[in-house]
Order: C-alpha cells, then structure tokens, then sequence
C-alpha cells in the first residue's frame, strides 16, 4: 500500500518469488530477478523467496505428519513461509528442472507448506492460496517443445497446476512458463545472448500481470 501525490491511499498488488538453486548467481535467481523487476516497474510490490538461501529443510519429518493428523501445530518454520505466500497476490515458483521433474527443495515447499490446515482443508475446501496467481517457471536442458511434444510436460501440467494448484488449492490462473534450450555451465557468447532473450520475455510477463492486477 502507498500514497499518491494527492494523498489518496494505493493498494499495490504484492509479487513473490521463490526460488531453488544452491547457486546464489545462477540463471534461476536471474530468472526470478527478470519477473520481479516487471512487475516492480509496472508498480507492484516486490518479494523474493530464497529456499536455500533461508535454509528451509524440505524433509517431511514427524512434526509435519502430526499436524496433517490433527495431532500438533503448523511447525514454526513452516508458518513463516506460510505468512509470505499469504500475503502475497501472485507467486512465482522458480526453479530447474531435474529428472523430470522439481528439485528436492522445491518438492519440500509442497510437501510442508502448501499442506492441509493453509492451502486446503481436511474436507478439501481450498485455502489461503484460493484466488491467488500462479506462475511455475520452469528451466530445462531441452526445449519446451520436447517437453510437451514427449508426455513430460502435459505430467507436470497435471501434477502442479491442476491437480494440486487447481483442485486442492483453489488456484485458476495457474501456468506453467518454460525458460528453455539452457546448458549448464557453458556461458559462451551465443547461449548468454539466447538466455538473455528469454529473461526479457519473464521481465515482460512481469510488468503485464501486475499491470492487469
């Protein structure tokens, strides 16, 4: 929220990003920093997630189980992380993708904090995450049309968007957004420019959901 010129108050929507690389210079947090500075550009506030850089513990332990059961309380880490996807209008879930697939810190995330008690509840009615906009930004070796031409992609699509996103979490605009064709560690001149032209293409996305917000 802000003030105007003319003192009238401004609800600014509230962007957050969360990434998973242990690289703190790596082309994921670069790609998390292009879509949020669209979206603070077009006027929207904006946050950053580093999973590895708060050293979040992705691993389901018992105090998690005991609270799916009803048996003890949300875990205080979990809470926190919790309190920042609350508050935020749009998230972006940015991450590698490896074998397939999340890695094992992003996979934690959903394990312990889009869980039932915050993003659902015990009769699957959505939660705090309801009505929220969802981007999964996704960075892979082979191209996206791979991905979607090969049966990877329409898995992903059902699993993270709607399956949980949609159909527990009660999340509509949800999208799976691909930053593709990327090799790791090769920083010649022609995959820096090709990369670099796909973190403009995020930066826009960024401007244009928070202008619409």
């Amino acid at each position: 929220m802000a003030v105007d010129g003319v003192g009238i108050m401004v609800v600014m929507s509230t962007f957050l990003a969360i990434t998973s690389n242990p690289e703190p210079h790596s082309l994921t947090e670069a790609t998390a920093a292009a879509f949020l500075r669209g979206a603070g550009q077009a006027g929207a506030d904006t946050q950053l997630l580093d999973l590895y850089g708060i050293g979040f513990d992705p691993v389901y332990r018992s105090c998690d189980r005991d609270h799916y059961l009803g048996r003890g309380p949300m875990p205080d880490d979990v809470r926190a992380i919790q309190s920042r996807l609350e508050g935020a209008d749009v998230l972006a879930l940015v991450f590698p993708v490896y074998w397939y697939t999340m890695p094992a810190m992003m996979k934690g995330l959903f394990d312990r904090v889009i869980c039932r008690g915050f993003a659902y509840g015990e009769e699957g009615a959505p939660g705090a995450l309801a009505g929220k906009t969802v981007r999964v930004i996704m960075l892979t070796g082979s191209s996206r049309g791979w991905y979607e031409s090969d049966g990877v992609g329409q898995a992903l699509q059902n699993q993270i968007c709607h399956q949980t996103f949609t159909k527990y979490c009660g999340v509509t605009d949800v999208e799976i957004v691909y930053v593709d064709n990327l090799f790791m560690g090769d920083d010649a001149p022609r995959r820096r420019a090709a990369a670099d032209s796909q973190l403009r293409t995020i930066e826009g996305m960024g401007a244009r959901l928070a202008a619409r917000a």
